[in-house]
């Protein structure tokens, strides 16, 4: 199973041998295309085709030199929203496929590889697998703890000149109110209840018996997206690097726009900008023998698209990018002229002279732009997966841990009023994953920061 390749299933309506279609795979935070395929309908009446996006190929190539440092691809089908696009030809519009999300670690992968199957489901809380796809307007909330893992039925009945009614496995019809309303259905043998939100004017026109199946409440695919999300985020934060390419800016609103210094980029996704900075403070060299140089926010620098000087809200110099040499590592960056770079600096008034060379500090001087995050996420870098891996598995583990009861361990029965106290057990399937992933990401977590981007310091 190869876990980098996307499938969509393309429907057509009246394709006509020769018609040319666009497709595109978009992400939807507004960056755009990072895949566009073309396609050529080979016969008339075609009723659908296959197309297949593979991850590895979003890549954004270098779109102009790059003097003081070569620049690289930049891998742009990052984790996030997506939808399938599709255009033919003639067509003004475009048809667009339901949004699904991509992580770093698949929920498939998750649950086969780093979970070792265990099951995610609870022993205690049950729930139905969907929710009524018929009698539509009604929402299962909540059911009983002692419901059976089994087959049940939710009926709707219409009723003429009486209100229409609800009911559970054969029990008691409940009356529906005239608005959205919780009502609690209770089974034929009073075993088991369910509560329900009803929405009155969603309702079916006629009568209908839906079944419904209820099993222990386990973890949605959802959810566990979201425990690689939160483990890539904590992890960010630990190493100070973004783990995939991120493009940073101090004045998004600014340069997420058409600008003239935008514009050098390319298109305008070039520089989409996708988190905001904080201008950095100018402090006047303490040795001219030296090239002024500053830190960059976040380390793993991939790419510098500009760098400007602003006094309080006015631009006070533009830095040409024939200046620009950074480190990729560390993120330090220093001002190092070529051949003719000298003429590169613009400075916007001759008042700023003096404030650039004679005051020992300039608060939020520094205004930029940059890509930084990892070119990859394979070979010397796969370890760093491992680690997301690892996390949201601990994460997951432990969550899954909580809804497991265990068996007692000891029951302390009381008289005279004083109530009985229990206490259970531990061991939720997975336990021993549990411990030896939170003792592999105590080792490894700070040495994977220390080599991918060196070691983390600030100067006072």
């Amino acid at each position: 199973m190869n876990l980098n390749i996307i499938t969509a299933y393309l429907a057509y309506t009246g394709a006509n041998a020769g018609d040319i279609v666009t497709v595109s795979l978009v992400r939807t935070d507004g960056y755009g295309s990072v895949i566009t395929q073309t396609l050529t309908i080979p016969t008339t009446g075609l009723p659908s085709q296959i197309i297949t996006f593979d991850l590895q190929n979003a890549v954004e190539q270098p779109s102009y030199p790059e003097p003081a440092f070569a620049e690289i691809p930049i891998f742009r089908g990052v984790m996030g929203a997506y939808q399938v696009q599709a255009t033919a030809t003639g067509m003004s519009t475009t048809s667009a496929s339901s949004t699904f999300y991509v992580t770093l670690v698949p929920p498939e992968e998750l649950s086969e590889q780093w979970l070792a199957g265990v099951p995610l489901e609870s022993l205690d809380i049950v729930n139905p697998v969907t929710q009524p796809q018929n009698i539509t307007g009604v929402k299962i909330k909540k059911v009983s703890e002692g419901t059976v893992r089994d087959i049940h039925t939710l009926t709707f009945t219409v009723n003429s000149g009486s209100p229409n009614t609800l009911s559970w496995d054969g029990g008691t019809p409940v009356n529906i109110p005239a608005t959205r309303d919780t009502l609690y259905l209770v089974s034929l043998d009073q075993q088991s209840w369910i509560m329900v939100v009803v929405v009155p004017f969603l309702l079916p026109a006629v009568t209908m018996t839906e079944t419904i199946i209820i099993s222990g409440s386990q973890m949605t695919e959802q959810a566990l997206q979201n425990y690689v999300l939160y483990a890539v985020n904590n992890l960010e934060n630990q190493w100070f690097f973004n783990v995939e390419p991120r493009n940073s800016d101090t004045d998004p609103a600014l340069n997420s726009s058409t600008s003239n210094s935008q514009q050098a980029l390319g298109s305008i996704n070039k520089f989409f900008v996708e988190r905001s900075e904080q201008a950095m403070t100018y402090y006047r060299p303490r040795d001219f023998s030296h090239w002024m140089s500053f830190q960059l926010p976040r380390r793993r620098i991939l790419k510098v698209y500009h760098l400007d000087g602003w006094f309080n809200q006015s631009q006070a110099v533009s830095i040409g990018r024939d200046w620009i040499v950074f480190d990729q590592i560390t993120g330090t960056l220093e001002l190092v002229p070529n051949n003719g770079a000298i003429i590169s600096w613009q400075f916007y008034g001759a008042a700023i002279l003096q404030f650039f060379f004679n005051y020992p500090e300039i608060p939020g001087f520094w205004h930029f732009g940059f890509a930084s995050g990892l070119p990859s996420l394979n070979g010397e870098y796969g370890i760093v997966r491992e680690a997301i891996a690892k996390m949201a598995s601990r994460n997951i583990l432990a969550a899954a841990g909580f809804a497991f009861t265990g068996g007692a361990q000891s029951i302390a029965v009381s008289r005279n009023g004083v109530s009985d106290s229990r206490t259970y057990a531990g061991g939720a399937g997975g336990a021993f994953l549990l411990r030896e992933y939170s003792n592999w990401l105590d080792i490894n977590v700070p040495k994977i920061g220390d080599r991918l981007a060196g070691i983390n310091m600030q100067f006072m």
